[in-house]
């Protein structure tokens, strides 16, 4: 999608304020935005970290959740700068 295109969606969306939307800030939408990037990357490497556990059984299960909430955490924030770059763009 160009440039242009881009745009003319954000000029779109600008003008059609929803229900929900009225009653938000551009702070409040930041930070939803924020925690839901989140809660996407704790819940992905919590996830992934229980599966491989269950694939290494020598492996502490408490310790494997632990490391893979916190490198979710960080993906969070990761896709998070990412998506801000490219909205910026």
């Amino acid at each position: 999608m160009g440039k242009q295109a881009k745009r003319e969606r954000k000029e779109e969306a600008a003008q059609k304020p929803t229900g929900e939307d009225m009653s938000l800030t551009p702070e409040d939408k930041r930070f939803a935005g924020t925690l839901n990037y989140l809660a996407r990357g704790i819940i992905i490497g919590g996830s992934l970290a229980v599966m491989i556990g269950w694939l290494f059984p020598e492996a502490n299960m408490g310790r494997l959740l632990g490391l893979g909430l916190l490198t979710g955490c960080l993906a969070g924030i990761t896709m998070k700068n990412i998506n801000d770059k490219k909205k910026q763009d």
